[in-house]
Order: structure tokens, then C-alpha cells, then sequence
């Protein structure tokens, strides 16, 4: 009969990388267990069940994919008058450099360059940069857009940058908080069903002991031992041999409670590798 029994206090001061992982090495650990014990069998189902839940919040958060369709639409619309933009003004410099519409679109299109634009920006740096750039050109004196032929589309890129930081203000932040809440909520329930099943297996080892069953709290101990002391405590060794799916955090201090993950900034969400019409950095 193990010496010890079975404890999941230390799961809340885990970060959500390390509770991800060391509660999917409990999960496995139990379901690996072979037992006929039929209140053991339903409380792991209940663990399986609550971890699946929590990898599903876990990624859902790590990715940070907090766009809504609008936002990827309307950032949509906004590239592509910006990109017609940039084609007219590079259409013009094929002129001779003699013509006088030659300068005027060379003047219009270094704003492009000075702002660093890109249709890759983050949501909110592109929208941005589009309020500034307009700025620029409509208080230029060496050209107009209307004789440019951009007139036109600079003000529905306008449109749609003020369209775009209105969503990113409203729907992405709503999402953010929305997602953070599930995970939380998912942690709770998947220490819950870890402690039912904890319950059960330290009853059943003054009750019915056996050696496998001792081992298998000696394993299940073994991963507390080490979580505390790599992704709690602070240890010099921290970072080093750790549980599968442990992530890149290592959990530190002794929060009494989950450390809430940062604030997505909605200036890496925008476009191509960050956000946008492309895809969405990840991590914790």
C-alpha cells in the first residue's frame, strides 16, 4: 500500500501550458490502468472526457485566432484597395520621366516605403498606417489623387481601415475574453474529475491494495513531485526533462491561482503570418 496519498492541489498553480500537460500525463496514466473497479472505470472516463475538453480550449487560446469572419472581411476589402492603389501609382512610374504625372506619382507612391506598408500587417498596424498615409497624401501640394486617379479608392481604404479598428476594438477583445473564460472554466472541471478519480484510487488502495495499483500511485506522485519542482518551486533544474506537453512556460512563483495568459495585442492579428487573411501567431 503507497505511503502517500493521492493530492491535486497543486494543479491550480500550474501555468495553462504545464496544466495541459502534466493533467494529459494523469489522464493517460489512469487509462493505461487495468481495473475492474466500475467506480474507478467511470471516474477516468470523466477525466478523459474533461482533458479533452481543456486541449480543445488550450489550443483554442495558444493559437489566438480571436478574428471574426467581419474583421477577415473587411480586412480583405481594405488590402485589395490598397493594393490597387500601390498598382496605379507603380503603373504611372512606367511613364517617361519627362512627364510631370511621372513625379507627382513618384512623391504619392514613397509614401508606401515611408510608412513600410504592407498588406501583411497586423490588423490594427495596417489600419493605421492607412489613417496616416491618407494624411500625408491629402496634404501633399505637389499632386492631388483625383489626378492621380486614386481619389477614389484611398477613400473607400479609408473606410475600411475605421471599419477594421472598430472590429478589432469590439468583436476581438469580446472573443479574447470569451475563449480565456473557457479555459479557465475547462481547468477547473478537469481538476475536478482528477480529484474524483484520486478519491477513488486512495480508497481503493486501503481497500483492495495491490501491487499495481501501488504502482501506479507511485507514478502518479512521481508527476506531482516533479511539477512542483520544475514548474512551481522555481528550481535551478527547471526546464530541464520535462513532461510531455509541458510547454515553454515553467510556471514559476507560487501563483494560488492560474496566471491568466497576456491580452492578444491586436497589432500582431492582421494579415498574411500575423493575422489577417493569413493565419495567427501562437503560444501561450
Amino acid at each position: 500500500m503507497a505511503t502517500k496519498s493521492l493530492t491535486t492541489t497543486y494543479l491550480i498553480r500550474l501555468s495553462n501550458a504545464n496544466h495541459d500537460g502534466v493533467t494529459q500525463q494523469i489522464n493517460d496514466r489512469l487509462v493505461a490502468f487495468t481495473t475492474d473497479n466500475q467506480l474507478l472505470i467511470a471516474a477516468r472516463q470523466t477525466v478523459v472526457a474533461a482533458r479533452q475538453a481543456e486541449d480543445i480550449a488550450y489550443k483554442r487560446l495558444s493559437g489566438k485566432d480571436f478574428a471574426s469572419e467581419d474583421l477577415k472581411k473587411e480586412d480583405g476589402l481594405e488590402d485589395n484597395y490598397m493594393s490597387t492603389i500601390r498598382g496605379i501609382l507603380n503603373g504611372l512610374l512606367y511613364l517617361p520621366e519627362t512627364e510631370p504625372m511621372y513625379r507627382k506619382a513618384q512623391l504619392a507612391a514613397q509614401v508606401f516605403k515611408d510608412f513600410d506598408f504592407s498588406i501583411n500587417d497586423g490588423f490594427e498596424a495596417e489600419a493605421r498606417k492607412i489613417l496616416n498615409m491618407n494624411q500625408q497624401w491629402q496634404a501633399a501640394t505637389d499632386y492631388t489623387l483625383a489626378e492621380l486617379g486614386i481619389a477614389e479608392w484611398v477613400s473607400k481604404a479609408v473606410t475600411q481601415a475605421n471599419k477594421v479598428l472598430q472590429l478589432v476594438s469590439i468583436r476581438v477583445d469580446n472573443e479574447s475574453a470569451k475563449v480565456k473564460g473557457e479555459l479557465a472554466n475547462a481547468r477547473k472541471v478537469t481538476d475536478a474529475a482528477i480529484r474524483q478519480a484520486y478519491d477513488v484510487v486512495n480508497a481503493l488502495s486501503v481497500l483492495q491494495p495491490s501491487e499495481s495499483l501501488n504502482a501506479l500511485i507511485t507514478v502518479l506522485l512521481s508527476i506531482e513531485e516533479r511539477a512542483k519542482l520544475y514548474y512551481i518551486s522555481g528550481a535551478s533544474g527547471a526546464g530541464i526533462d520535462k513532461p510531455n506537453n509541458g510547454g515553454g512556460d515553467n510556471g514559476g512563483g507560487d501563483t494560488p491561482t492560474p496566471t491568466p495568459d497576456p491580452t492578444p495585442d491586436p497589432n500582431n492579428g492582421g494579415g498574411g503570418n500575423n493575422g489577417g487573411s493569413g493565419g495567427f501567431d501562437t503560444g501561450d
